[in-house]
């Protein structure tokens, strides 16, 4: 049954995760979406699904197809060719034309789960059972748990069975629901496909008429059937400018681009398909597609090569110490690079090794001398004494580099030959595509070449006849002499098998990119410190982003066996990796089952030493508790010493808090005191002020009343003479 609204509370995190589930499956509209990068990402992956179905039923048709015409006893090799009545052909557009609808040979052939048939008993591929723990007979560990890709192969095979079993509930009035999976048989065909044969629990829930619930087992045989090849053309050059499309569109309308793989010129290509004959057959089957890259087209158009192979390559290493690995390294680079004039540059980021300061030294000198010698471009970055970070050490590298440059991270451990820089300049495309090969790791030598490891005591090893004791008259083969860069390849190649090392799937430190490309996703997290961590992050980054992650195991990168020492400083995540790829690096499962059974005293000690081991881990365990005890008590003194600082720091505080509120006090004071002698002077001024104008307004009344009194005077007198 299907779900009309299918909520889901996360809010931004809804349906940021894995999209493969039941729930989203089943409903018909999903809440809510609020970016529109999450919008794309669900559109993409319905119409997905969409394909899938549509496939599957064009694989239906195609044996529906075939078995017809084996009813009606047409040979497989004229059903292409067949026609109907009325001379309609059954396939009426052929290869090349855009409506090909693919070769019913392959597309149409019967489900069977025997239609591999082996020629000896080493090529019958046998079932791996699978129940709690993978069970294989065919691996060197039988029993382990049931890995990641297998797990989520299973989840995808069983919700589309259980999708095919419910379509016609609606119908039938019962729903189906998947419950466990109790046990199942798997192997992988690489010509053919997968094979799954599966002991299913289901619930059988009726919902019309009587309803009940019951619990059924039912198994399912399945087969995932692997297809015709097919061919997509990745273009390889640069994007349009997005600030100028019309320049752009003019530009690309004179001289439209062809984009190119290979720089070999197109006689070379001619002559080396004719010797395979091969051309006719690889243009017969890409004649349907459109837009091919031109290594793919054989016209004389006479348009100039894609220079995929001029492009110049940065190396960049971080280095601490290790001055003989790196001599080793440098006579490597000498022989691929220098002597070569191959268009690669090298940028050693240096950092002072305290355990070993004069490699410092040694090191530049090294450096310089082949600077001297050959001219070639070898800078070092300096950074002293500071805190090794590689991290660090690539983004200081990188500053040395333009926007446009490729550069690739590499490590002094790595040994490189010119496979190598061809697979990074094909692999990796500005703006579109990064390149993580997957190195090879050699493991402990000690290990390889040791007895202990590589066979049973008492084993004898047959060893092959040598040219002289062997009867068997071979005819001559005559050699073909080797180019000098073929032996310079050999020379710095390796032999490899399960017992010399294994491609390094979880390591991501070698890394080509382009300089824009690593700024456009923030670069390293620069508070990363010591071994490990910085280039996990970086690929989970790179994962997220736009960009293409190619990763390919690439045997011509071979990673250097040397001891590995982790230091107990690290932060946690990065000691258990370091302590991870140290015991991955020690030798091969055979290698260690060996050594078990040489020494089975490892397993099984005897009595007396099992006394001594447990006193010794006793002892241990005491030291341990003594260490934990003298550091938890260094820790209380270096706590106390913190407090009584911390105390200090507060009196003197307080002190000088007091100090100041005194000196406040004491101004204040001076300022109140001055402020009153000022108001007393104020307040005298005023009173001699007052004093003042007193005595002025009693001299003028004395002189008003003086005035009168002559007045009255003169008035009195005038009075009298004139009587």
């Amino acid at each position: 049954m299907q779900t009309i609204l299918h909520h889901n509370g996360s809010g931004n995190l809804a349906y940021t995760g894995r999209l493969k589930n039941r729930e989203v499956h089943r409903a018909i509209t999903l809440h809510p979406v609020k970016d529109h990068r999450q919008m794309y990402r669900i559109h993409s992956y319905f119409k997905n699904l969409r394909i899938q179905e549509l496939r599957e039923r064009s694989l239906d048709l195609h044996r529906e197809i075939a078995l017809a015409m084996k009813e009606l006893q047409v040979p497989e090799d004229e059903i292409e060719d067949y026609k109907l009545p009325g001379d309609e052909p059954l396939f009426p557009a052929k290869i090349g034309d855009p409506e090909y609808l693919g070769d019913n040979k392959i597309l149409g052939a019967p489900l069977d789960m025997n239609r591999y048939k082996p020629d000896t008993v080493e090529d019958i591929v046998p079932f791996d059972f699978i129940s709690k723990s993978l069970y294989s007979a065919s691996h060197a560990n039988p029993k382990r748990r049931i890995e990641g890709p297998l797990r989520e192969a299973l989840d995808d095979v069983i919700r589309e069975v259980m999708e095919i079993i419910n379509a016609p509930s609606r119908q039938r009035g019962r729903v189906i629901d998947f419950n466990e999976l109790l046990y199942g048989y798997t192997r992988l065909q690489p010509l053919h496909g997968a094979d799954h044969v599966l002991d299913l629990l289901l619930k059988y829930r009726r919902y019309r008429g009587r309803k009940m619930t019951a619990a059924v087992r039912r198994h399912a045989y399945l087969q995932q059937s692997f297809t015709s090849m097919e061919i997509r053309e990745i273009p390889m050059g640069d994007p349009p400018p997005p600030e100028d499309p019309e320049v752009l569109d003019g530009a690309e309308a004179n001289n439209p681009v062809d984009y190119d793989d290979f720089d070999e010129s197109r006689q070379q290509r001619e002559g080396f398909l004719d010797k395979l004959n091969v051309r006719e057959a690889l243009e017969s089957g890409l004649m349907k597609l459109q837009n091919l890259p031109k290594v793919l087209n054989w016209g004389d158009d006479g348009s100039e090569e894609y220079p995929v192979y001029d492009r110049r390559i940065h190396f960049i290493m971080p280095l601490s110490g290790r001055q003989e690995t790196f001599g080793r390294f440098m006579k490597n680079y000498e022989d691929i690079v220098l002597k070569t004039n191959e268009a690669v540059s090298l940028i050693v980021v240096l950092y002072l090794d305290t355990s070993n300061p004069l490699d410092y030294k040694s090191t530049e000198d090294l450096v310089n001398f082949y600077v001297s010698t050959y001219g070639k471009d070898i800078r070092t970055v300096l950074m002293g004494t500071e805190t090794f970070s590689r991290g660090a050490a690539l983004t200081e590298g990188l500053k040395l580099c333009s926007p446009d440059d490729l550069v690739f991270f590499i490590d002094v451990d790595m040994m490189f030959n010119f496979d190598t820089l061809r697979r990074i300049r094909i692999h990796t495309i500005k703006y579109h595509q990064v390149y993580f090969p997957v190195v090879f790791s050699e493991y402990n030598t000690e290990v390889v070449n040791g007895d202990d490891y590589n066979k049973l005591l008492g084993e004898k090893i047959e060893e092959e006849p040598t040219i002289d004791e062997a009867e068997v008259e071979e005819e001559p083969v005559e050699e073909v002499e080797k180019t000098e860069k073929e032996l310079i390849n050999l020379k710095y190649s390796k032999d490899i098998t399960n017992d010399n090392g294994y491609f390094r799937q979880y390591g991501f430190g070698i890394l080509a990119i382009y300089k824009c490309d690593f700024e456009r996703v923030g670069g390293f997290d620069l508070k990363i410190k010591g071994w490990g961590m910085e280039d996990v992050q970086m690929f989970e980054t790179l994962i997220k982003s736009n960009l293409t992650v190619f990763r390919a195991a690439d045997a011509s990168l071979v990673h250097i066996f040397h001891s590995v020492a982790c230091d107990k400083t690290l932060e946690r995540p990065q000691f258990l990796m370091c302590l991870g790829t140290k015991a991955s690096t020690y030798g091969s499962e055979k290698q260690m089952i060996n050594y078990m059974i040489n020494h089975p005293e490892v397993m099984w000690p005897p009595e007396q030493d099992v006394e001594e081991i447990e006193k010794k881990v006793e002892e241990e365990k005491k030291a341990e508790e003594e260490r934990k005890a003298e550091e938890q008590k260094k820790i209380e003194a270096e706590k106390k010493a913190e407090a009584e600082k911390k105390a200090k720091a507060e009196a003197e505080k307080k002190a000088e808090a007091e100090k100041k509120a005194e000196a406040d006090k004491k101004a204040e004071a001076d300022k109140k005191a001055e402020a009153d002698k000022k108001a007393d002077a104020d307040k005298k001024a005023e009173a001699d002020k007052k004093a003042e104008a007193d005595k002025k307004a009693e001299a003028d009344k004395k002189a008003e009343a003086d005035k009168k009194a002559e007045a009255d005077k003169k008035a009195s007198e005038e009075k009298k003479g004139a009587r």
